[in-house]
């Protein structure tokens, strides 16, 4: 076991985690490159993180392997990203603020396969999306990328690496506790 025992060896969530409210801050800040254009984003399967990006990535001709969403944007219930994922296979979590779910993190890792084998895949997430960067980061391939929405600069992107996958995986021992 891993840290705080709430993380298998293989990548398996073992408990429902809550984010420190010491750790609010660090978690909050951008871990990526900011991109100002769609066509900034290379050519690889890409994951996307929130209903805002995930909306931007198709209104531009953009169809991510897999979309995360919860219906809202900044807690309002709006929801333009689901009328455009026309073609996309539908999976849901619960997953509250300010915490990520064992169903959550499960339901990411069949997205990611599911995705792998070719099939795009959206994820309407019950509660809340913006942590789960987390297990996509950790789950998600080498050579995939995450993109998400970073209030008042614009979208993230992550290239998911090794070098990438032991920084999450560390700020989510520190960052977490076990529920």
């Amino acid at each position: 076991m891993l840290g705080k025992s709430f993380l298998s060896e293989c990548g398996t969530l073992l408990s429902d985690l809550a984010l420190r409210e010491e750790a609010r801050e660090i978690v909050a800040e951008a871990k990526g490159k900011l991109v100002t254009s769609i066509e900034d984003i290379p050519d690889a399967p890409l994951v996307s993180v929130g209903d805002r990006v995930t909306y931007s990535l198709l209104e531009n001709g953009r169809k991510p392997e897999v979309a995360i969403i919860d219906l809202k944007e900044r807690r309002s219930r709006e929801a333009p990203a689901v009328y455009r994922l026309s073609g996309y296979l539908i999976l849901s979590s619960s997953n509250p603020p300010g915490r990520i779910t064992r169903d959550s993190w499960n339901a990411v890792r069949l997205a990611i396969n599911m995705a792998s084998r070719g099939f795009r895949i959206v994820l309407i997430v019950d509660g809340e999306e913006d942590l789960l960067g987390f297990p996509v980061t950790l789950l998600a391939p080498p050579g995939w990328y995450m993109l998400y929405g970073q209030p008042g600069m614009g979208m993230i992107l992550v290239e998911i690496n090794d070098e990438v996958k032991k920084e999450a995986k560390s700020l989510l021992i520190k960052a977490f506790k076990p529920l």
